[in-house]
């Protein structure tokens, strides 16, 4: 029998000492010495981070253009909205989460802006490889190193988000560390940074109504994330919604608000707490990554997207890639509405959002649609037991 709700990613399970605790060193600099950056800039949440940096792209150049993944959070688009700029989608490989470089290339042109290179906590991006790329299409173009979901990645010994010119991270509910929402940008160029955090002053103004409300949700997020909790916040709101066929509710990405305002000092405080304990909920997160990958290796015709050699992702969860689109639907028919933290990290690409499309330049996606269908997450959450994972893997098996 299951004790209680799985969350579908392995967040840090918060301690009410986060709360109260003793002195805590800046947040800024804790998540810069963190990631091995000269210095950090804290915002409201990634997609805020998201907003700033676009916005201050746009007012140093005349281009207009953001290209970003075919499979992506639709908040990216709409960052890239907010700030007055053209999206265009490029495809993904085959049964990949890496950019088509050679689409990439034929999107790039001189009203190329940007290209966003994305991580998920289930898989990194060569971000090198996507800067060659750029460097002889549009060498103008700004790499944006989309690490959201990946704050604590690394490639080849190195944080992800320093490989780009800029690079974000979020701290939103469920993404490892939190602070219910947040965010933090890092840069290589002193001179963008100065830039950066400029328009932050401008664009993040202090709010106390905004930062109270998620001073609450931070409370509430530390009494509600456990087995019990979660089923309330998290396991009802996401079955009533698969009970009416609202995909895009289900995962939670029908989020249109982007709230921009400074991130309090009481919140920062318990990010920078918690962060002491983050590396060990990493090393823990990776093995039970590691482990899921183990278990399922000899299933046939089954993608489990195996990181790169050097690639250390987040591994807050495992991306599982079926062979054909009814086996996945197979799977999540048995699994979806159960409360073993299986579930689809995006609901559709990116073109097949039905807000998020009419702002989108007209470019093909089908190897990131296939994508999409064909895939699900699985959680590698501490809060699962043994007999909760047996329970997910013999699903899989079952479905193949």
């Amino acid at each position: 029998m299951i004790a209680g709700e799985m969350p579908p990613t392995s967040g840090l399970p918060p301690r009410f000492a986060d709360l109260f605790g003793g002195a805590a060193e800046a947040f800024d600099q804790a998540v810069a010495a963190f990631v091995g950056a000269s210095s950090a800039l804290i915002t409201s949440s990634g997609t805020a981070a998201m907003v700033v940096a676009f916005t201050v792209l746009s007012r140093q150049s005349r281009r207009r253009t953001v290209i970003i993944p075919g499979y992506t959070c639709p908040l990216v688009p709409l960052a890239a909205a907010r700030a007055g700029l053209k999206v265009v989608a490029c495809d993904t490989l085959p049964g990949s989460f890496e950019l088509d470089l050679d689409h990439l290339a034929a999107l790039a042109n001189d009203d190329t802006l940007c290209v966003v290179a994305t991580h998920y906590g289930g898989a990194l991006t060569d971000v090198a490889r996507v800067a060659m790329v750029m460097k002889r299409a549009a060498p103008h173009a700004v790499i944006l190193e989309d690490a959201a979901q990946a704050f604590g990645a690394r490639w080849h010994g190195k944080s992800v988000g320093l490989a780009g010119d800029i690079g974000i991270f979020s701290f939103s509910a469920g993404k490892g560390l939190t602070l219910f929402e947040g965010g933090a940008m890092v840069c290589r160029d002193p001179a963008l940074m100065t830039a950066l955090r400029a328009a932050a002053e401008q664009l993040l103004p202090p709010r106390p109504l905004a930062e109270l409300r998620r001073a609450a949700e931070l409370l509430g997020y530390h009494l509600a994330y456990n087995p019990v909790g979660l089923r309330l916040v998290y396991g009802w709101p996401r079955r009533h919604w698969l009970a009416r066929g609202d995909d895009i509710r289900a995962c939670a990405d029908d989020v249109e608000d982007i709230s921009l305002h400074r991130v309090g000092h009481w919140r920062q405080a318990v990010g920078a707490r918690a962060l002491r304990r983050l590396p060990m909920h990493l090393a823990q997160s990776r093995e039970d990554f590691a482990e899921i990958g183990a278990r399922l290796a000899d299933v046939p015709g089954l993608n489990l997207h195996e990181p790169a050699p050097g690639a250390e992702p987040s591994a807050t969860f495992r991306f599982v890639t079926f062979a054909e689109t009814a086996q996945c639907r197979a799977c999540l028919a048995r699994l979806w509405s159960s409360r073993l933290g299986v579930t689809k990290l995006f609901a559709r690409a990116i073109g097949d959002y039905p807000r998020i499309a009419p702002l989108l330049m007209p470019s093909p996606t089908p190897n990131a649609r296939d994508l999409a269908a064909r895939t699900l997450t699985v959680s590698t959450s501490p809060y699962l037991q043994g007999s909760d994972r047996a329970a997910v893997l013999a699903a899989i098996r079952k479905a193949d």
